[in-house]
């Protein structure tokens, strides 16, 4: 697209930025990242996405500058799972900047972090369509297994 993308750890004055980069998703891009058709996120879940910690839960965040101001395009998170030093993952991109790689910079990124962090294994859930997410954890190096219980794709990754 020509434009500068700057990758940055998510900060607690992003709120906005994050609520309008949310509201921009189309629904099957939210379907996708949150397994549920919602039309836009409750305040609760909103605060869970903007609680970091740089350890249990970190997030980087894709920007660009628009308007005299500067816009979320992409978002990977993790959050500590119940098994020792394994994180869960979760990315997303809004729609227009699909396909342009800030999927798999935000996950180098994340991945980089959490290795620095002393965190050994990156897992995910993934529904079965989202075939876009598999491919890019393919190409990183994920293992993917189908889990009949959950009808879900588990993409997982020693760090």
């Amino acid at each position: 697209m020509g434009v500068p993308v700057c990758i940055r750890p998510l900060r607690s004055d992003d709120r906005a930025r994050e609520i309008a980069f949310l509201n921009s998703l189309s629904e099957q891009s939210r379907y996708f990242r949150l397994f549920t058709p919602l039309k836009f996120l409750p305040p609760h879940l909103v605060d869970q996405a903007m609680d970091v910690d740089y350890q249990g839960r970190m997030a980087f965040v894709a920007t660009i500058q628009r308007d005299g101001g500067e816009e979320i395009v992409g978002v990977a998170r993790y959050v500590a799972s119940d098994q020792p030093d394994t994180v869960e993952l979760g990315i997303t991109v809004t729609d227009a900047w699909h396909r342009h790689g800030i999927a798999r910079l935000l996950l180098d990124q994340l991945m980089g972090f959490a290795r620095w962090r002393g965190i050994r294994r990156i897992v995910g859930l993934v529904l079965p369509e989202n075939q876009s997410m598999i491919a890019l954890a393919t190409r990183a190096g994920f293992h993917n297994a189908f889990d009949t219980a959950q009808h879900l794709v588990v993409i997982s990754r020693d760090l």
